[in-house]
């Protein structure tokens, strides 16, 4: 069978938001009074080694709590050497997850989804979000370019909980081995999808994990070619 449904996360996948989570790492260092502030390339090397650590958790069968969130932030700033006091590390990564002031399209999202659409594809956003993220979406261009679009405070179930990705399969007519789900977060989109036996692409714009088990891209403009091989494979 050869790919007939590609479905997408959303945000940090077909959207992003501004500051970038580098610039945000960057504040958060500042505002909790921690010293040095890194520079971007540093805090870019923080963002990969905190990301890396939740990888590995979530591969080892542990939960994404409030302690493993205080392990990975003093991993993070251990790595960018940087030294202050923290009453509780994980108010750190909470600054960095929630501090953001818009959100934009991101690069090569309308272009890809555009591409995808002329080739034939059917396309659906699967998203974990409120009912009024449509809105968001439909103002930058994105529910236009797309089938239908799923959002987890309206099915009743999140990412990565099979019964989202079930829901979606049985609305569009699809089956598993002819859907991917492409997404930037390896608990929900990967995980997720790998669950029910939808293939996963994993959305690596920022080169965590280049050993990945599944498919990977760094940018949204190399996911037509890709579709192209693995129907020929």
């Amino acid at each position: 069978m050869g790919i007939r449904l590609v479905l997408f996360d959303a945000g940090g996948t077909l959207t992003k938001v501004l500051p970038e989570r580098e610039e945000r790492i960057q504040k958060a260092c500042l505002y909790f009074n921690l010293n040095p502030v890194p520079d971007s390339v540093t805090a870019r090397l923080g963002l990969q080694t905190i990301e890396r650590f939740f990888i590995g958790a979530i591969q080892e069968g542990r939960m994404i709590d409030r302690e493993t969130i205080r392990e990975g932030v003093k991993l993070m700033l251990a790595t960018m050497k940087v030294y202050g006091r923290l009453d509780d590390p994980a108010l750190l990564w909470d600054f960095v997850e929630t501090q953001y002031e818009t959100e934009i399209p991101m690069d090569g999202s309308l272009e890809t989804l555009d591409t995808l659409k002329n080739r034939g594809y059917k396309i659906a956003i699967a998203s974990n979000a409120t009912p009024n993220y449509e809105r968001v979406l439909s103002d930058l261009g994105i529910v236009e370019r797309v089938d239908a679009v799923f959002l987890s405070d309206v099915v009743g179930y999140a990412k990565p909980d099979p019964r989202f990705f079930h829901f979606i399969l049985e609305q569009m007519k699809a089956v598993p081995e002819e859907t991917v789900h492409v997404g930037n977060s390896y608990w929900h989109d990967i995980v997720g999808a790998k669950r029910v036996g939808i293939l996963p692409i994993y959305f690596d714009r920022r080169n965590i994990l280049p050993d990945s088990d599944c498919p990977r891209i760094a940018h949204l403009s190399e996911l037509p070619s890709l579709l192209e091989q693995l129907k020929l494979g």
